[in-house]
């Protein structure tokens, strides 16, 4: 879970390495149109649109997996 979230989150690395914005992650795309945002006000509602997108897979992945995950940290402390 934690490295699922990591990996959809990741913002600096893919900012220096990518040039095509099509290869963007989620959260860089969001990032550019928050950018373009400030220059034309339509785009505000898209940027939250984008938002509410951006965590429903998450969402979805918690519920999913928390039984495991539960299961996963109280793994360790059983003796």
């Amino acid at each position: 879970m934690f490295q699922l979230t990591a990996i959809w989150n990741n913002f600096f690395l893919p900012m220096v390495m990518l040039s095509d914005q099509d290869l963007y992650p989620v959260s860089l795309g969001l990032y550019a149109w928050n950018s373009a945002a400030s220059v034309s006000p339509e785009y505000y509602p898209v940027v939250i649109m984008g938002s509410l997108l951006a965590v429903l897979p998450l969402v979805a992945a918690f519920l999913l997996l928390r039984r495991s995950w539960r299961s996963g940290l109280t793994a360790g402390a059983v003796k």
